[in-house]
């Protein structure tokens, strides 16, 4: 006889028996619902000793307080990426335990990460019924209503909850999104506007360019592209209690990644809890403490994140932003020989670090070692040509050295990297101001009005130099 049935059979038999028991289980059906819902152990031989024990402590736990043991599995198997095992607890314990909205809301997320919109939507519907003020459940129940292009659904649910939640940002970025998909582009520019404006266009960055441009609003359209680099990537929202289930996780990359997201939701305590995890899993690998050291940095515990940094370079030496952020915080710290030292230990282990290549060419600028720093500027150019900065230290050592033409196509090879670049715009502005080009100087100046990165006192000093030298106002 198998574990399952000899579950079923020690089910049934405490239900004749009249002797109390769990309520839950008073027929053969919830006994067969129960033995179905637990999975095949899956392979563990290569995980940590801790998922093994914990795995077969819950193996154990069903035969005794069955649905405690079901829960711990679908945790488990749900925290570590077993998914389909996960489900297949859900499943069960949705029946079982019909009452609990974890269970149908954390089944619909695998579902919903597969694709399986339908069925998923059945189960955030019964979330919601059970846990009405559950915010996640609320805007991942939208979403599926405008993954399915039922965007009458997904409005009236997001309107609902922001009818009690007015600055709810995730609700209103889908009723924008229900307008963009209709086509009604100034009720959606409305929406939109407040919202990338409050996040930071983190949210609605992709739907108010086009918006714009719909609307005949290029200038627009082009200064929010202008913002594209220092913009944040989309995130989804905070879910508690999807979040919680890394307590429970044993895989040092998934708590790497909800270290990171912690962070970005801004629980740093969080956070810091995460990574720890994933270090007392793995307290060698160099990346997990690249990881502490650049969240010490965050939160200025300089002296901290050095030594995460230096430990770092030393477990591995040929990850090349290791020896980046120990430099970088030796020089924050005062220790301007640390700092060089680690800038010139990490190119000779990482020599095509465009970084480290970099980082030398500023130190050599400093020290007013202009010809030597050119050929490092020009390095970091040929490993990493589609970033503007190596292109403005190389345009500055060159103007510097009296090589003002290679300065200025210097400076045209980093608008060629990142075509909005404030400073970029603003020596080019300032050059053609300084030799009369004033159809030159104007076509720059309309540039740093449109880029909103441009930076405002800037602005007015340019404009003040272009009158001063072309005795009008720019316009």
């Amino acid at each position: 006889m198998n574990k399952k049935m000899l579950l079923v059979g020690v089910l049934v038999a405490v239900l004749g028996a009249g002797g109390g028991g769990y309520l839950w289980h008073r027929s053969q059906q919830q006994a067969e619902i129960f033995a179905a819902a637990i999975p095949v152990v899956p392979d563990l031989s290569l995980w940590p000793e801790p998922i093994r024990r914990r795995v077969e402590a819950a193996e154990r736990k069903l035969a005794e307080q069955p649905l405690e043991g079901l829960a711990e599995l679908s945790r488990l198997y749900h925290a570590n990426g077993f998914f389909a095992e996960a489900a297949q607890c859900y499943t069960g314990l949705t029946q079982l335990q019909p009452r609990e909205p974890r269970w149908f809301h954390l089944h619909a997320t695998i579902l919903a990460g597969y694709g399986d919109t339908g069925p998923a939507l059945l189960l955030w519907e019964r979330t919601v019924a059970l846990a009405p003020d559950y915010l996640p459940a609320r805007l991942r129940l939208a979403d599926v209503y405008l993954k399915r292009n039922d965007f009458a659904a997904a409005a009236k649910e997001y309107r609902a909850i922001l009818a009690g939640t007015p600055d709810e940002a995730y609700a209103t970025l889908g009723v924008a999104r229900c307008e963009f998909e209709a086509g009604r582009w100034e009720q959606a520019r409305k929406l939109l506007e407040p919202l990338v404006a409050k996040t930071n266009y983190n949210l609605g960055y992709d739907l108010i360019v086009t918006v714009y441009e719909r609307l005949g609003l290029e200038a627009q359209a082009r200064a929010v592209r202008g913002r594209m680099r220092e913009s944040g990537a989309y995130r989804d929202p905070a879910d508690p209690w999807v979040d919680a289930l890394a307590d429970d996780c044993y895989d040092v990359y998934r708590l790497s990644l909800a270290s990171g997201a912690a962070q970005r939701y801004g629980d740093i305590k969080q956070a810091f809890r995460r990574i720890q995890q994933a270090l007392d899993l793995a307290p060698d690998q160099a990346t997990l403490h690249f990881q502490l050291g650049n969240l010490h940095a965050a939160q200025r515990t300089y002296s901290k994140a050095r030594q995460c940094f230096e430990l770092c370079t030393r477990l591995k030496p040929d990850f090349s932003d290791g020896w980046v952020q120990y430099a970088i915080m030796s020089e924050t710290l005062g220790d301007r020989a640390a700092a060089d030292q680690a800038i010139l230990d990490g190119l000779r282990h990482c020599p095509n670090s465009p970084g480290l290549h970099l980082q030398n060419a500023q130190r050599l600028v400093r020290d007013k070692h202009h010809a030597e720093a050119v050929p490092e500027f020009e390095a970091s150019i040929r490993l990493r040509p589609n970033e503007a900065p190596a292109y403005l230290g190389l345009a500055s050592a060159l103007i510097t050295l009296g090589r003002r033409e290679e300065g200025l196509a210097a400076v045209d090879g980093a608008l060629v990297a990142e075509p909005g670049h404030p400073l970029a715009i603003g020596i080019r502005a300032f050059n053609a101001i300084d030799t009369g080009d004033e159809l030159g100087a104007r076509q720059w100046l309309q540039r740093a009005k449109e880029q909103p990165r441009f930076d405002r006192q800037q602005m007015t000093q340019l404009l003040s130099t272009y009158q001063e030298r072309f005795g009008r106002a720019f316009e």
